[in-house]
């Protein structure tokens, strides 16, 4: 994912995984206006086809609001849609 997001260089989406201590991962997705930057890259698709049989527990998504941003996060005044 990281290397098709460094070829086609989207300016409108933000990306961020953290890998927890107990070897789950948490995606951080930021986007403008419309998130198919980031859905129609081949990178994506190939990685969401089989994302269940990885997962260990379900699929949860939550919208955001950001409170507090110290260099993290190019515009911290906006929303990060689920």
């Amino acid at each position: 994912m990281f290397e098709a997001l460094d070829e086609a260089q989207p300016q409108s989406v933000r990306y961020l995984v953290l890998e927890l201590d107990n070897g789950e991962f948490v995606h951080l997705v930021g986007y403008d206006k419309d998130s198919s930057t980031l859905t129609e890259l081949d990178a994506f698709k190939v990685f969401g086809a089989d994302h269940a049989g990885r997962r260990s527990t379900p699929l949860v998504r939550s919208p955001a609001k950001i409170v507090g941003n110290y260099r993290m996060l190019a515009k911290a005044y906006e929303a990060v849609p689920a």
